[in-house]
């Protein structure tokens, strides 16, 4: 290519400025043009390129041949650089460079990648943009206003990594980052030392790969009362690999994922949620992840501190792992749904008891939610725990006892009866989780029983089946409480003739307690029947 053949064709832009001499004559050879080796600090003819110039190179025609790159390293570019709706097939690229006005690629069609490292920009507006390969701010660029992509379309990698955004609107209505419902067939990267002073959006996104925000700092904006509002914002966002906000990730402003899709793992290894710990004062939030899904593992191990005010509702994760930094207050778990803790991960009861006493109180008390505690249970039975899952079910039925739950679809006059029924259930079976507890209370029911009869043997209110039987105690309170079982042929209750006047009360209380000793017997076969049902479903997982 020959530089008169380009200068021929930007005819109307004569005299050329050395700077734009030195871009031809680069073009030229299909090279960088090193206009500067940094960023120029103010604009002379010497570093100035028009963006104009360069809008005409990029989109070629008429005269002018395609071009396969644009390449320039420490120029000026003075006045605004447009490819707004146009057809551009060249990548270009841009180092250390000074942009006067935002560049603007809204409806642009990039057939290559558009790199901007270490620049100085006003702004960047590409909404509806068609970029083929990357979208790179990246390398130290520093952003004063919105970098705009809402819509746009992205063949490879979204890449900001070290890159700072600002936003000089109001304070409370800082974006410096609007990626509304834009398309990524690669991954994200917002890491490295990324920096937002407001609001970062990606409602909507559809990305193919991982979304990266290791190691990066958001800042979200304060309104004229003082609150301050989102740092990051991915509501119904899909994407197709991991989200890491790991690494030193940190957030002044909550952090937002409502009905996000994660093929992978959302790692949040050592982030700090609530940076400024706003979420302390009144009903804050420090990470809103409701009705996501999150197909591989939700990790929360090693965070800065404790999330406070964090709402879980209606989520599903594959795997949670947590430690002793995750949890703070005020956490919503209704519908928080997990089928495994991860590798170390606390499977004690304590722990996961106060992990679940730190939801919202009403939520603990008359406005009791089930499924935290359902799901805790369901999980740390299938994993084996069944000691911690039983600790859990017997504190959810003291809570809910407490709470004025049990018998509560009873009438009024009749809740009593529910409620003893709950609590002879936990007295003898721990409501299933602890049948052992039966074998006891029938220990004591069957030497208590026989002591009865045998005082009343010893008061003559026994008449025997037959002269030489032997009346035993003990094998007679067995088969009384025992329904399944006949061990002996069954005495009368009935004094001889000449027996004592006492002999008759004695004779009416061993029949008393006869009866009472078959109903508990039959009482707790059925409820041990339940037990073991119960059991068999845990253990099945139904």
């Amino acid at each position: 290519m020959n530089p008169a053949e380009l200068a021929a064709g930007l005819a109307d832009f004569e005299p050329l400025r050395r700077a734009e001499r030195v871009l031809l004559k680069a073009l030229a050879r299909d090279d960088i043009a090193r206009v500067g080796l940094r960023r120029p600090a103010e604009r002379s003819d010497d570093v100035a390129v028009r963006g104009a110039l360069l809008a005409r190179l990029a989109a070629g025609g008429g005269t002018l041949p395609r071009l396969r790159r644009l390449q320039l390293l420490g120029a000026w570019i003075e006045g605004p650089l447009d490819l707004g709706d146009l057809r551009v097939g060249a990548s270009l690229w841009f180092y250390r460079c000074v942009f006067e006005v935002a560049p603007r690629l809204d409806g642009a069609r990039l057939g290559g990648s558009l790199s901007l490292g270490d620049c100085l920009l006003p702004g960047l507006l590409a909404e509806r943009a068609r970029i083929a390969q990357d979208l790179m701010v990246h390398a130290g660029c520093n952003v004063a206003s919105e970098l705009r992509l809402e819509g746009a379309r992205i063949g490879a990698d979204l890449v900001l990594s070290r890159s700072v955004l600002h936003d000089e609107h109001d304070a409370s209505l800082r974006r410096p980052l609007l990626a509304d419902r834009v398309r990524v067939g690669g991954n994200v990267r917002l890491d490295d030392g990324f920096q937002a002073h407001g609001e970062v959006r990606f409602v909507g996104a559809r990305i193919g790969g991982d979304v990266i925000v290791s190691r990066a700092q958001l800042n979200g904006p304060v309104d004229p009362a003082g609150v301050r509002r989102d740092a990051l914002v991915m509501d119904r966002a899909e994407i197709g690999g991991h989200l890491r906000l790991d690494q030193g990730f940190s957030a002044a402003g909550r952090v937002c994922l409502r009905r996000t899709r994660i093929g992978g793992d959302l790692d949040c290894s050592g982030a700090g949620f609530d940076r400024v710990g706003d979420a302390s004062w009144g009903d804050g939030a420090s990470l809103v992840l409701e009705r996501a899904r999150v197909h591989g593992a939700l990790v929360l191990c090693g965070l800065q501190g404790p999330l406070l005010g964090a709402s879980f509702a209606g989520t599903r994760v594959g795997t949670l792992v947590d430690d002793v930094s995750s949890w703070g207050e005020r956490l919503v778990l209704d519908g928080f749904a997990y089928s495994r803790f991860g590798e170390g991960a606390p499977l004690d009861a304590p722990f996961r008891l106060a992990w679940l006493e730190r939801q919202p109180g009403s939520h603990l008390a008359e406005d009791f939610r089930h499924h935290p505690w359902r799901c805790l249970i369901a999980v740390l039975a299938r994993m084996g725990e069944t000691h911690s899952a039983g600790e859990v079910a017997l504190r959810r039925e003291g809570r809910l006892r407490r709470s004025g739950r049990v018998g509560r679809s009873f009438p009024r006059a009749l809740r009593w009866v529910a409620r003893l029924g709950h609590g002879l259930y936990g007295w003898t079976l721990g409501y299933g989780w602890r049948p052992q507890r039966l074998a006891a209370w029938l220990l004591a029911v069957w030497l208590g029983s026989a002591l009865v009869y045998g005082a009343a043997a010893d008061q003559g209110a026994l008449s025997a089946p037959s002269p030489q039987a032997r009346f035993s105690p003990l094998a007679h309170s067995a088969d009384r409480l025992l329904p399944l079982v006949d061990l002996e042929p069954a005495p009368e209750w009935t004094p001889p003739p000449r027996a004592r006047a006492e002999a008759a009360d004695w004779a009416l209380g061993a029949r008393w307690v006869g009866r009472l000793e078959a109903l508990l017997g039959w009482m707790a076969l059925l409820g041990l029947a339940a037990s073991l049902a119960g059991r068999a479903r845990r253990e099945t997982g139904r």
